[in-house]
Parts: C-alpha cells; sequence; structure tokens
C-alpha cells in the first residue's frame, strides 16, 4: 500500500497553530480524523481531499463554494475536492464541538465506483445527517490506531472501508432504495422507521426523513400515523427513550453523554423528557437500579 498520509498535509498547515496544537488527530494512509477544540474563523479553506465535518453541537454559519449554510447539531457536511469553505465568526461563546475527517479522493472515488457509482463522486447538497454507524466506525478505527497502531493492515483497511461507506451512505451518495411512489404505504413506513433508527442520536427533523425516502412531510405524517398510530416525532422521541434507558441500565455513562448519543438538545431537554415517561429524572432512575441491585 502506497502511503499517502502526506496528502493530509495540506490541511494541517492551514491549521492557526493555537488551534492545532489542541487538536487531536488519528492519520491512517487513507483516512485523517481531526477533533478541534476551535473552528478556523475568517480564512476561506480549498478541500484538495473528500471532506466532511460531523457537527456535535450548532456550529457558526459557513459559506460553501458562495453559498451561506447554517448548519446544525447532528449536521454531516459533505465537500468534495476543489470545494471551498469560510467559517464566520460566531455571536455567542459557546464551545465547539466537531470532528473532521478527511478521505483520500482516489480511495474515495474507487469506493464510490465499487458501491455502484458511475460518475465522478459529488454531493447534492452539503448538509446532511451522520449516523450512530459512522460515529461507530471512527471509534473502531480510533481504538485500534491507540491500542494496536497499524500493525494488523488487514483491520486498518476494513475500517476504513467501513467508513468510507457509511461516508456515502448518510451523505445520501448511494441510493439502495427505489422511490416511494412505486412503494406501498408499509413499505414507505418501515424506511422512515429504519431512518429513525439509524439516525436518532442526531437532530433530525419530519424534513431529513422525507428527503431520504423521496415522500412529502405531510403524506409521511398522514400515512405513518395511520400505520403506526403516532406521529413520526412521537417516534423519534419514544426510540430515543428506549435507547437512553437502555444505556441508563446497562452503562456507566454520564447524563450528559447519554443525552447527546440519544439525540437530546441538552441535559435539561433529555431530563424534562425522561421525567415525563419514567415520573423521575435520569438520575434519580439510574440511583433507583443501584439500589435494587
Amino acid at each position: 500500500m502506497i502511503d499517502v498520509r502526506k496528502s493530509f498535509d495540506y490541511f494541517v498547515k492551514k491549521i492557526p497553530v493555537s488551534i492545532h496544537n489542541n487538536t487531536k488527530s488519528i492519520t491512517t494512509s487513507r483516512i485523517a480524523i481531526f477533533i478541534p477544540e476551535k473552528f478556523v474563523i475568517d480564512k476561506k479553506m480549498v478541500v484538495e481531499e473528500y471532506h466532511f465535518v460531523i457537527c456535535f453541537t450548532t456550529p457558526p454559519r459557513a459559506t460553501i463554494c458562495s453559498k451561506e449554510y447554517q448548519f446544525k447539531k447532528g449536521s454531516l457536511i459533505c465537500m468534495a475536492p476543489g470545494d471551498d469553505i469560510l467559517v464566520h465568526p460566531l455571536s455567542s461563546s459557546s464551545p465547539d464541538k466537531y470532528m473532521t475527517i478527511c478521505v483520500n479522493k482516489e480511495f474515495m472515488q474507487n469506493i464510490y465506483r465499487q458501491t455502484g457509482g458511475e460518475e465522478k463522486l459529488s454531493f447534492r447538497k452539503p448538509d446532511n445527517t451522520y449516523s450512530h454507524q459512522l460515529l461507530e466506525g471512527i471509534e473502531a478505527l480510533i481504538y485500534e490506531i491507540l491500542t494496536y497502531g497499524e500493525i494488523n493492515s488487514i483491520m486498518i483497511e476494513s475500517l476504513e472501508n467501513r467508513i468510507a461507506i457509511q461516508l456515502l451512505r448518510d451523505s445520501n451518495s448511494i441510493f439502495n432504495a427505489t422511490r416511494s411512489h412505486k412503494q406501498n404505504p408499509e413499505g414507505v413506513v418501515q424506511k422512515a422507521i429504519d431512518y429513525i433508527e439509524t439516525y436518532y442520536s442526531s437532530n433530525i427533523t419530519i424534513q431529513n426523513i422525507s428527503d431520504a425516502i423521496f415522500i412529502s412531510p405531510p403524506h409521511l405524517q398522514k400515512i405513518f400515523v395511520k400505520h403506526v398510530g403516532i406521529t413520526p416525532y412521537q417516534y423519534i422521541m419514544d426510540y430515543r427513550h428506549q435507547r437512553a434507558k437502555k444505556l441508563l441500565e446497562t452503562t456507566g455513562a454520564s447524563i450528559e453523554e447519554i443525552a447527546r448519543q440519544c439525540g437530546f438538545v441538552n441535559n435539561a431537554h433529555f431530563s424534562t423528557s425522561f421525567k415525563q415517561k419514567e415520573g423521575m429524572p435520569p438520575l434519580s432512575y439510574k440511583k433507583s437500579l443501584a439500589m435494587d441491585e
């Protein structure tokens, strides 16, 4: 395997030293993962690789290829080689929590072709939604590198492939489903449920679900209620609650971490929602489990 690690040098050199010194990074021959503490503000950057940003909190406004966007918590920002981005100053002083993933362009293009892509890989829109499957793949790669280094090339390559394919899926660059107007209502509802159970940890909306399965939000709302008995939003909240409750019962994760993993806006949102369901806030529920043991 040719080590193309140097292809990520252009990006590192564009990061101010004060930010780079506080940036955690994991780099393989084909993927680089950066976890900075701050955004690079008011400095236009042209990306040379496939470039993705996972937003764990709401980021500042940004201009990509002359169009301004306000991304949100849960966004997966997708850029192709040659795209430029300028991040605008943030009015508030809230902490920045995000992750940048750079993927070697030849490698990404090859994965795209192997999964059925025919043209040069580009993105329909830069604003998409990241999945928990993507985070799990990234965490697995970070664990592998930190624990074993790169002594097992087969494992590294498999994790690189996994991340690249999931990035294609999350960016809606792989379309395995047929258009929804050709499917029966039960099939459409099932696709909506599959989407919710994949992206529940992000700040998904009914519009996100509708866009992903090619159906209008009003029609989705109507058939979802008819076949499931609750609205898509209620299903999202119920599923988040189930996942949060499971984490409280089986892990030692903090309330803040569980709230983030399960897609709640913040701790207060999680606590209010949980109390409505269980009659007590999540911390009290966790303490009650300890008392029962």
